[in-house]
Order: C-alpha cells, then structure tokens, then sequence
C-alpha cells in the first residue's frame, strides 16, 4: 500500500487525529478547578478578641471615668465576661461567613445538590441568629452601664453629705413630730373646753 492509499484509509486518519490532539485542554463538560483558601482560625479568635476589647472598653469609657473603673473590682470582672463573651459571638460570625462563602464558590463550580443548598440555608439562617444575639449582647451590656452609673452617682452622693446636714436632718424629723404632737395636744384641749362650754348652755337653757 503507498502512501496516497494510507492518506485516503478514514480509518488511519481517525487514529491520527486522535493521537495528534490536544489532551491538556479541559473539556467544557467538566466544572472548572475550585480554589479553597484555609482559613486561619486562631488570627481570626484573635482578631475577635481585640475587637471586643476595644468595643467594651470604649463603653465603658463612655459612661464611667477612669478612676472607677480601676477602683471597682466588679467592674472589671463584668467587663472581661462582656468580652469575652461579645469575641466568641464574633468569632462564630466570621466563622460562618467564611463557611457560606465557600458553599456558595463549591455550587458555582457544579456542585448543585439538593443538599448543598440545605446546608447553606441553615448556615445562613444561624448567621442571621448570631447577628441578633450580638445586637442584643451589646444593647444588655450599655443598659447596665447606665445602671450601674445611676448607681454609682446615687452612692456618691449620698456620702458627700456632710454629718451636720444629716443631724439637722434628723432634727427636722424629730422637730416635726413633736409638733404634731403639740398640735393633737391643742386640738384635745379645745374639743375639751367646747364640750364645756355646750354643757353650760344646755343648762342655762333648761333653766
């Protein structure tokens, strides 16, 4: 067979094609290639904390003085639980964000299960109640520093009250109640002497 005969066999030039194609290119068919960034758990616990610090600390500045704050040990406990407390709230937020932000780029790439998109309504949902939690942690923890601040400043000021003030206090009280007592002792005596008077008239009149 010559060469001429081997150009025109279909069946030699079906298997030329095939070894002389490109193997490399991706097939359209197939979900391109999905790039997963790790996340870093303890900078982002970390970064969580820091900004809780500076959340409640900036709270606290904003309704009591320096000087308290150090002075009061209550103080200082209640404000490492808010922290506390407040940096796992926004861990868990950053948390769940990275994980729906990797189930919305694994849909993207074909993953289109029916539960794929379970998984991502519940994450979603549970983000939206920690965002909640947060936004209520936060209005509890400023309602009990206007409480505590009202407290402080009634305390305050009652011990700036100086001793001759409250003894002239108490003698006003003591003062008061003698006389009322002085009053009912006047207001008996007169009842006493109109009796007498109307006895001594409903005589003369029988007379």
């Amino acid at each position: 067979m010559d060469t001429t005969d081997k150009k025109e066999d279909p069946i030699r030039r079906s298997i030329d094609d095939l070894l002389n194609e490109d193997v490399t290119a991706p097939s359209s068919n197939l979900p391109s290639f999905n790039e997963h960034t790790p996340m870093d758990y303890v900078q982002v616990k970390e970064t969580s904390t820091n900004s809780a610090k500076k959340l409640m600390n900036s709270l606290l500045k904003f309704y009591l003085s320096q000087d308290i704050i150090a002075k009061n040990e209550y103080i200082q406990l209640k404000a490492k639980i808010d922290v506390m407390t407040m940096s796992n709230l926004i861990f868990q937020m950053q948390t769940a964000e990275h994980a729906i932000t990797t189930l919305m780029r694994s849909i993207d790439a074909g993953e289109v299960s029916p539960r794929m998109f379970e998984v991502l309504g519940g994450l979603q949902k549970t983000m939206l109640d920690i965002m909640k939690h947060q936004t209520l942690h936060m209005m509890a923890a400023e309602e009990n520093m206007k409480k505590l601040k009202r407290d402080i400043d009634i305390y305050s000021d009652q011990q700036a009250i100086p001793i001759e003030a409250k003894s002239a206090s108490s003698n006003v009280n003591r003062g008061t109640r003698n006389l009322m007592k002085e009053i009912q002792a006047e207001l008996g005596n007169e009842e006493s002497e109109l009796s007498d008077e109307d006895f001594d008239s409903e005589k003369q009149s029988e007379l």
